[in-house]
């Protein structure tokens, strides 16, 4: 069986081979484009189980990449994991709403890196989903309680309430940014990350998972931030636990 076939997109050397030795000392089959339309090339004649991708290139640069990669159907397109510079949030955000399922800051560490790939990869494709019966104020009152048990700081409720919730959760942006904040209460601020950039891409318009973003964008910038911790149609936490992120 042929290994998981991995598409590096980088204009530096240095950072693809940094990439590429991580990951092939985990078993992963890599190649290397060093532009955008090169990275376009490689994926037309053989698509990458996934393509890791800089944002920052000259002539065609990962958002470039991400905008052509956006009409084609899910069969011609690889899953994306994105590179930003640090602080770049906002780029993040968009690649995000673009179809990218993860995005790391640079510099990363090969730990990082690793974890990312193996959680892109054992994401579930999008199938569609089977109507679910909610009974009334099931799916809704669940919410409630999980956001009243983060604002408790009541973590292991908090979660299990979650994972009740997941199968009818679908892309619900609300579920998702509620996913950010158990994370960012339990300090693993990759992966708050992540699942607010989740509840943007499910819907743009979404101002609490934006308003979390710009608030971890503020605390990795400038060590505070004015910002509350956004649970959404519920309320806010407690400034006093949001200022201690």
């Amino acid at each position: 069986m042929n290994p998981t076939h991995i598409l590096i997109v980088d204009d530096e050397s240095r950072i693809r081979l940094m990439l590429r030795t991580a990951l092939e000392s985990e078993g992963y089959s890599v190649e290397e484009a060093g532009d955008g339309q090169e990275a376009l090339e490689t994926i037309r004649r053989r698509v990458p189980h996934l393509m890791i991708l800089d944002l920052s290139m000259p002539a065609l640069d990962g958002m470039g990449v991400l905008e052509q990669l956006k009409s084609l159907p899910g069969h011609e397109k690889p899953r994306v994991i994105v590179l930003t510079a640090y602080g770049s949030i906002l780029a993040a955000v968009k690649a995000t709403r673009l179809g990218a399922l993860d995005f790391l800051e640079k510099p990363i560490t090969p730990e990082d890196l690793r974890q990312a790939v193996a959680s892109a990869l054992n994401e579930a494709e999008d199938q569609p989903r089977a109507e679910v019966e909610v009974p009334e104020g099931g799916y809704g009152a669940a919410l409630g309680r999980v956001r009243r048990a983060l604002r408790k700081g009541d973590v292991p409720t908090a979660e299990t309430l979650l994972m009740r919730a997941a199968d009818l959760a679908g892309k619900d942006p609300a579920y998702f940014n509620l996913l950010g904040v158990l994370h960012e209460m339990e300090g693993n601020e990759r992966l708050a990350r992540k699942f607010y950039g989740k509840a943007i891409a499910a819907k743009g318009t979404y101002e609490p998972a934006q308003k979390n973003m710009q608030r971890l964008y503020e605390l990795h910038t400038y060590g505070h931030s004015d910002e509350e911790v956004t649970l959404g149609d519920e309320g806010e936490l407690l400034t006093e636990w949001s200022t201690q992120v």
